[in-house]
């Protein structure tokens, strides 16, 4: 791939579930001129493509989000070309709604990865040729409801529509006074007779050695058992993959859709997503695009890999979900005879907490990143806000930040990138990032 320039650039989380003010359109031509100056346009679907036709899942990503099938060309006006869809939220209608969506996409001719018939169609990247240059694309999930998770088939049991994911494990350390002091808690509670149970009866595989389950959570008094790690199986499918993309491509790029933090501070990433972006940058990845915590994370230059660990809400419409189901009446109590608005405010508490009212999640960057001849050039980091002082259509929806506001996004962005030792530069008001 000699004398072939591409450039890329990924979004956080576009949580979008109505059309969009006529006083927005000014706004967004900013930001779309920044996206369509790019071949490979990427951001994470954070919804259903539906028509409030179909039955919602028990379960949702905290909030049952869908978005009419005819608002899908909102979204694109950005100038997107692709859109990821493993996350927490995509399965929220169940499998219709999940089929819905891939199918809403497809109609628009809409490149998308994620999710799937199968575990093999979610895990299968989307393929994008641009100037000659042939780009793949996957997404996965780290933040999935077990039941959301796509499977494989038998020679008699059919796939399971789901996600592509990465399962992880947890074990929290302790030392041997604290160790034996929930064993006693164990004993006098029973709160791990059904775990032993199952375990003694084959349900359950037995705790790793050096291990004591305590109800749902593991604690080791060990230090060679790592706290946070991934799944081998699914590090080695998702990395594999890669690998063989990367015969046929000249770049693949990685959504990775992750909740977690290392139980220190949400600003920080958990050890496990740090593992497992390593290997995909050693796999071939050219880039990572991390969301799904609602928050900015810092960005990293690992072996001239950039990896953004979290891009936070590029669109987040929280407040102007249309409809909701029961279940999130019942959840909190609430009359399911309530309009969705109502609903929300009685989870808010009357809008006191919530991911609406703080301030940090409307605030967010997006970059462009440049690759000469297969390899990462420099990238430019420019600074969004997400109109969090309104409480109208306009919240939500991106726009370039300005004055004391940019500055402060930018500085910010310095400050949690500054722990992976990345150095930026500036220019025009923006930041920029070079190759090692």
């Amino acid at each position: 791939m000699q004398n072939k320039t591409l450039t890329v650039t990924g979004t956080g989380d576009a949580l979008f579930t109505m059309k969009f003010p006529e006083e927005y359109y000014g706004s967004m031509q900013e930001i779309s001129s920044f996206i369509r100056s790019c071949d490979i346009r990427m951001t994470n679907l954070e919804t259903n493509l539906s028509d409030f036709d179909l039955f919602p899942s028990a379960y949702s990503g905290g909030t049952w989000l869908n978005t009419r099938k005819e608002y899908l060309p909102e979204l694109l006006k950005y100038g997107f070309n692709y859109c990821g869809t493993a996350n927490n939220h995509v399965m929220d209608y169940s499998y219709a709604g999940l089929l819905s969506t891939l199918d809403t996409l497809d109609k628009a001719g809409v490149a998308h990865s994620g999710s799937g018939r199968s575990l093999a169609e979610a895990a299968a990247p989307a393929v994008i040729e641009k100037g000659g240059v042939r780009s793949a694309v996957f997404a996965v999930d780290c933040s999935h409801n077990p039941a959301s998770k796509a499977g494989q088939p038998t020679d008699f049991i059919a796939a399971r529509p789901g996600v592509n994911y990465l399962d992880h494990n947890c074990c929290r350390k302790i030392s041997g006074e604290q160790l034996e002091a929930l064993r006693e808690i164990a004993a006098a509670t029973g709160i791990n007779f059904d775990h032993d149970l199952y375990v003694r009866t084959g349900f359950r595989t037995p705790d790793p050695e050096g291990v004591f389950q305590f109800g749902k959570e593991s604690f080791t008094t060990r230090d060679d058992i790592p706290l946070t790690s991934c799944s081998k199986k699914d590090k080695k499918r998702l990395t594999d993959a890669i690998a063989e993309a990367k015969k046929s491509c000249d770049h693949v790029f990685i959504l990775v859709h992750c909740h977690d933090n290392d139980n220190r501070s949400h600003e920080n990433p958990p050890e496990y997503l740090k593992e497992f972006v390593h290997a995909c940058a050693d796999s071939g990845v050219s880039a990572v695009f991390g969301g799904g915590c609602h928050a900015l994370r810092g960005m990293e230059l690992y072996h001239n890999v950039p990896i953004f660990y979290s891009l936070g809400d590029f669109i987040y419409q929280g407040l102007q979900v249309e409809y909701l189901p029961a279940d999130f009446m019942e959840k909190f109590g609430a009359d399911i005879r309530l309009s969705a608005k109502e609903a929300l405010y009685v989870r808010s508490r009357g809008n006191t907490v919530g991911l609406h009212c703080e301030r940090q999640n409307y605030l967010t960057v997006l970059p462009r990143l440049v690759f000469e001849n297969g390899s990462f050039k420099e990238a430019e980091i420019i600074p969004l806000q997400l109109h969090f002082e309104r409480r109208d259509t306009m919240n939500g929806l991106p726009a370039l930040a300005e004055g004391s506001e940019a500055r402060e996004i930018l500085e910010g962005f310095r400050r949690l990138s500054a722990p992976f030792g990345t150095k930026f530069g500036e220019r025009n008001g923006c930041l920029t990032v070079s190759a090692e």
